[in-house]
């Protein structure tokens, strides 16, 4: 049988920083985020009566990515670690998500990526719309198994 690409969008929102950055996004500001994730296989055959025809249901896949992205990130500010912000937020009880990198739209689409090949998803690529105007997209192939080196400095676009 051939493979077979399928693709589901999702949206969060968040906060995030960009520290040192010679930009706007160097204040805290936040995007309704974009994700985009495709999967590759060969559709499941008849030994999977329920499933046959799907490379994944696309309520699985929504559930994975709820689980593994969207509930921990949607409405957080999403830190490197070093923001001075930071012990205020999380002093007040608001949703954080300690990222240990800058939160680039390239480094989240990264960081989304092997999460979601962690889970046992069969991902072919992530594509992460910060902007209407604007994206970062990693293909898994590119992603090792061992996780992502992230760049520790990056840039935002802000419309």
């Amino acid at each position: 049988m051939s493979s077979v690409r399928v693709c589901k969008t999702f949206t969060f929102d968040a906060a995030h920083q960009l520290l040192g950055h010679s930009g706007k996004c160097a204040n805290l500001h936040g995007h309704t985020y974009t994700l985009e994730v495709v999967l590759e296989g060969e559709p499941m055959g008849a030994d999977h009566p329920s499933e046959e025809g799907f490379v994944l249901d696309f309520g699985d896949l929504k559930r994975t990515v709820q689980e593994v992205i969207a509930n921990p990130l949607d409405h957080a500010f999403l830190a490197m670690g070093n923001e001075p912000v930071l012990a205020t937020l999380q002093a007040t009880g608001s949703k954080v998500a300690v990222l240990g990198f800058r939160a680039t739209a390239e480094n989240l689409a990264l960081y989304t990526c092997h999460l979601l090949q962690q889970a046992g998803l069969p991902v072919y690529s992530v594509k992460l719309w910060e902007t209407r105007t604007a994206w970062a997209e990693v293909y898994a192939k590119d992603v090792p198994t061992t996780g992502p080196t992230y760049c520790m400095l990056g840039d935002c676009d802000d419309e």
